[in-house]
């Protein structure tokens, strides 16, 4: 009996292995076929780990039916050498599913490697988010540090033209407009530095209504006048009668229309022509800037509205510029909803800049005029004080001027605002000019405190600084300020907001 058992259990060890060893080798082979099979042949990780297991398996089931000797193995071993057997039978009998299961394995680690990119685009974005933001507060703190000693510039070239301390030679004013000239080209070229960075970030907003174009195109002849004379150059207008309103933001077009004409002025040949005309073509009003100067090469034309690009090479420059006036029109342009481009026939021949507006809806705004001529300054705090809350000399210096020189004011001077908050409890004055960049207590702070002192809630407050983003405007205003004027101002303009203020708070001299 012994002797049939242990063939019995021969024959069962023998015939589980056999099954086992064809299932299992058949199942590697399906999986190699399965991979060769595919369209875009790339070994799976994942199916080449099952194909050698398998092989594995099936070469050890082979070898024990090579050795044909069951001596020692206990039937545990035997029932799972059956259950091994049984479960290579069925991976084999779903052989039809290989390319299913390599298909999704390779899904699998697809997505784990998109996970993974997701991840760290993530991190790179946020990386990039944080990179664009201190690239913001560093443009913002470079341009208040340029600001603050363009104020002194620019206000004490504007008194001497004025010729307010004493008559000046005509070289002596002739040499005092050039220095202001150079002083607002500095600034222009500040203003656009920080335009690129906003208009890059999205972090621009248009406040478009409806204006006649004839309007802003005379604004923008007074503007370029100086530089059209001193090239001897004429600006034609040429626009329809019939010219539709445009949806555009005043402010924003004239920026536009500025560094187009501007552009032109430069490049032309002195004593020539620069062009500006417009037309209806469908629901868009077109607008053109032609010139007859030295052109642009067509290889040039869709490189000059990158940032920073000069046709020119930049030891062998004869124009001025920052290579950022045409990159801030396209920008400005697409924001209105138009395309902009540029024509040239080649060096020599000219240039043509065309851009489009949408046609307004409504009837354009009567407001949309040009500017009134300035009003003279009169001497409207008649004796009174104002407090100056600065901590540059020159710039307080430049204010004392305007109020006790054009305004007939007298001008208490502080440089802290723990100082300015003692003098005003000291003595009220009649309007506070306050610097928002002051050491220790902030300007803004500053303000909310006088707020909220019942002996000077109602002083007239106007923010003076240098940091000119939408942002400090607000929250100087919102902190209590009454008007902002930002660095550098002219002696006039700073005169005619402080007789502005004063007027509208009731307070100015009878």
């Amino acid at each position: 009996m012994r002797g049939a058992a242990s063939l019995s259990a021969d024959i069962l060890y023998q015939a589980a292995n056999v099954i086992l060893a064809v299932s299992a080798l058949g199942v590697a082979t399906m999986i190699v076929a399965a991979v060769g099979r595919r369209r875009n042949w790339r070994p799976e990780p994942l199916a080449i780990v099952f194909c050698l297991v398998f092989l594995a398996v099936g070469l050890r089931a082979a070898l024990r039916v090579w050795m044909a000797s069951a001596s020692g193995v206990s039937p545990v071993m035997v029932i799972a050498d059956w259950l091994a057997a049984a479960a290579a039978v069925a991976f084999l009998m779903l052989y039809g599913r290989y390319g299913v299961f390599i298909d999704n394995a390779e899904m699998v680690r697809d997505y784990a490697e998109k996970d993974r990119e997701a991840r760290a685009l993530a991190q790179v974005n946020e990386e990039l988010r944080r990179l664009d933001e201190l690239k913001s507060e560093f443009l913002a703190m470079v341009s208040h540090e340029l600001r603050t000693p363009l104020t002194a510039i620019v206000g004490y070239s504007r008194l001497l033209l004025r010729q307010a301390h004493g008559t000046l030679t005509p070289k002596q004013l002739e040499h005092q407009e050039a220095i202001f000239r150079g002083a607002q080209r500095l600034n222009d070229l500040i203003n656009d530095l920080l335009d690129v960075s906003r208009l890059e970030a999205g972090r621009i907003e248009l406040t478009p209504r409806s204006l006649e174009l004839r309007h802003v195109v005379e604004q923008v002849g007074t503007v370029v006048t100086a530089a059209a004379q001193a090239r001897r150059i004429q600006v034609r207008t040429l626009l329809p009668s019939d010219l539709p309103a445009v949806q555009a933001d005043p402010s924003r077009l004239q920026q536009i229309l500025v560094n187009l004409v501007g552009n032109a002025i430069k490049f032309s040949t002195p004593g020539g022509e620069v062009r500006i005309l417009a037309g209806r073509q469908r629901d868009q009003v077109w607008v053109a800037v032609e010139d007859d100067g030295v052109g642009i090469a067509r290889e040039e034309l869709t490189r000059i509205w990158d940032p920073f690009y000069q046709v020119e090479a930049p030891m062998r420059r004869r124009h001025g510029g920052s290579g950022l006036g045409l990159a801030i029109v396209r920008r400005l342009v697409e924001l209105h909803g138009g395309v902009v481009r540029a024509e040239s026939e080649g060096e020599g021949r000219g240039s043509r800049f065309t851009f489009t507006l949408p046609i307004a809806v409504m009837p354009a705004d009567t407001i949309a005029r040009g500017a009134e001529p300035p009003m003279p300054i009169e001497a409207v705090l008649a004796g009174r004080e104002v407090l100056i809350v600065e901590d540059e000399r020159a710039t307080q210096e430049l204010m004392r001027a305007v109020v006790e020189d054009l305004l007939g004011g007298r001008a208490r001077i502080c440089e802290s605002g723990e100082h300015c908050l003692e003098l005003s409890r000291e003595r009220t004055p009649a309007l506070v000019l306050l610097d928002l960049m002051l050491p220790g207590l902030s300007g803004w702070e500053v303000a909310r405190r006088l707020r909220q002192d019942p002996r000077t809630s109602g002083v007239p407050i106007i923010a003076v600084s240098a940091l000119s983003r939408p942002q400090e405007r607000e929250s100087a205003l919102h902190a209590g300020c009454d008007a902002y004027v930002a660095k550098p101002f002219t002696p006039d303009e700073l005169a005619r907001l402080m007789a502005t203020t004063l007027e509208t708070q009731d307070v100015a001299a009878p």
